[in-house]
């Protein structure tokens, strides 16, 4: 598996997409009423700016998009691995290969606090 079709297989998980719409939803609402509260409140939709409206909302979600993709593509010990990939320590450069859904271990050779990196 390339990297981009383990970046598009973390991001199309829907427990990682209906958290970033929570997110979003929450984070949105409290800035949108931030820089355009007044508009909002009074529903002066005349003077609402509806593109930044939008955004607002699309900025967190892609944050926590981005952010849940970058921790689940650490393969850390201990956690279950989403995909089946070749890891490499990022220590002592062991390479091994973990099925999706096993538990990823530690490195034979570092020991604890083992950082696999996904190769290739």
């Amino acid at each position: 598996m390339k990297k981009y079709q383990l970046i598009l297989h973390i991001a199309l998980k829907k427990e990682l997409i209906v958290k970033a719409l929570k997110i979003a939803f929450v984070v949105g609402i409290i800035l949108n009423l931030i820089n355009q509260g007044e508009h909002l409140l009074r529903l002066d939709i005349h003077n609402i700016h509806f593109t930044k409206l939008i955004f607002t909302f699309c900025v967190p979600f892609c944050v926590s998009m981005y952010t849940a993709i970058t921790m689940k593509m650490k393969f850390k010990q201990d956690e279950i691995a989403l995909v089946d990939a070749n890891l490499r320590c990022k220590n002592c450069n062991k390479r091994i290969f973990i099925k999706e859904n096993s538990k990823i271990p530690k490195c034979d050779i570092c020991g604890n606090k083992t950082l696999w990196i996904f190769i290739k």
